[in-house]
C-alpha cells in the first residue's frame, strides 16, 4: 500500500490466508475496498463488535 508501506504485512496475511476480513479502523486500507481481486472485505472494530 503506498499510503503506508508498512501496513503490507498485514494485507499479504490478510490474502495468504483467504481472509473474508480485515478488521482496522485504519484508513489507509480503504484503498482495498477499491480492487477486486484479491477481495478482502475492510470494516472497522466497532463495526465488526457490532455485527459480530
Amino acid at each position: 500500500m503506498e499510503a503506508d508501506p508498512d501496513d503490507n504485512k498485514f494485507v499479504d496475511v490478510a490474502i495468504a490466508a483467504n481472509a473474508d476480513l480485515l478488521i482496522t479502523n485504519d484508513k489507509h486500507f480503504d484503498i482495498l475496498k477499491q480492487i477486486e481481486f484479491p477481495r478482502v472485505s475492510i470494516i472497522s472494530f466497532q463495526l465488526f463488535l457490532k455485527d459480530f
